[in-house]
């Protein structure tokens, strides 16, 4: 019944995705393109959870030269409107929580959100490469280069348009994709699978594209104390918290496990509740949540303190399962 109900909605969608798509391939809707700074896209097909956060984390922590790096973003889930630069004591209501978690990460690097892209990349003029965040359908700029990303799971070709599936744009938009960033992969892939998935993008672009395959691996919680508590109580505000909760299942007991929306603004009653949770923990339990949550909550945490006092994040990384060193070559060049 659902996908009788979604199919036509979701026919509409493909329509007018194709018709916008191909106004900019005509040149009737303008895509600008810059010689300075080099924009490099990263974005994807479906909607959230592919690790674009992950890979832009990634290539920001390994670039390969002295290049002064930027990173430009819409700011999902920001209170405010137009350009505004990401401080360290930003909170998230303002510039959005992944803006903001790049700015924790990374306290000197130029961070900016602006719904305009075109403009927030002519006001970031001192940047040699700008990583433009989850930008491939924002076609007003045309980028040096195109990373998608799409998860070995849940592989976009497998999967159907919005509201019916979670694709913003038909599969063959991966045409103009430089390089496919597979992520989510097993730490060991046979040459049938690598096979099978790069079959699965050849169906939509008619001609063989660089394809990358990358892992995730996670470290220790960061938290409070350095003495880790064994019971854990999970929450998680991501597109995908599977992995996430997956792997906090090997680090103790959990006791509990909450799943909000993706960029969850957590409210007052939501927070007041966590407190006296907290209150009521012992020294051997804790909150264990994704290091996106975390920084939408570290700016209020002065006002819970059991909260604080119990709180920890995973961190988590992007590692290419092999090619690391064909990547940055194939980077180097386009």
């Amino acid at each position: 019944m659902k996908q009788i109900i979604t199919f036509l909605p979701s026919l509409l969608f493909g329509l007018i995705t194709y018709v916008r798509n191909k106004l900019f391939d005509w040149g009737i809707l303008p895509s600008t393109s810059f010689d300075k700074p080099r924009v490099i896209v990263v974005g994807n097909l479906s909607v959230g959870g592919t690790g674009k956060s992950p890979l832009v984390t990634y290539l920001v922590q390994n670039w390969r030269s002295d290049d002064r790096l930027g990173v430009l973003s819409r700011g999902y889930g920001r209170k405010t409107k137009g350009l505004v630069e990401v401080k360290v004591d930003s909170t998230a209501d303002e510039v959005g929580d992944e803006p903001l978690a790049y700015k924790t990460l990374f306290p000197k690097l130029q961070v900016v959100v602006c719904e305009d892209r075109v403009k927030g990349v002519q006001q970031m003029p001192e940047v040699d490469v700008l990583l433009l965040d989850d930008a491939f359908q924002h076609r007003s700029i045309k980028g040096a280069v195109n990373l998608v990303c799409s998860t070995f799971s849940q592989p976009f070709y497998s999967d159907t348009l919005l509201p019916q599936g979670r694709l913003r744009e038909s599969p063959k938009g991966i045409k103009r994709a430089d390089a496919v960033i597979v992520t989510r992969c097993p730490s060991i892939l046979t040459k049938e699978q690598k096979s099978n998935f790069a079959q699965g993008v050849l169906r939509n672009t008619k001609q063989e594209k660089p394809i990358f395959y990358t892992g995730v691996r996670y470290g220790k919680p960061q938290g409070p104390r350095e003495h880790l508590p064994t019971k854990w109580s999970l929450f998680a505000g991501i597109a995908d918290p599977v992995p996430f909760f997956d792997y906090a299942m090997s680090l103790g007991q959990v006791l509990e496990k909450v799943s909000y929306g993706d960029h969850h603004h957590f409210t007052e009653i939501e927070l007041l509740e966590l407190e006296q949770q907290a209150k009521m923990m012992s020294g051997d339990e804790g909150y264990l949540t994704t290091f996106k949550d975390y920084v939408r909550l570290k700016t209020q945490m002065e006002l819970y303190p059991n909260l604080a006092n119990h709180l920890y994040y995973l961190p988590m990384e992007m590692y290419f399962i092999d090619q690391e060193e064909q990547f940055w070559d194939w980077l180097g060049k386009n």
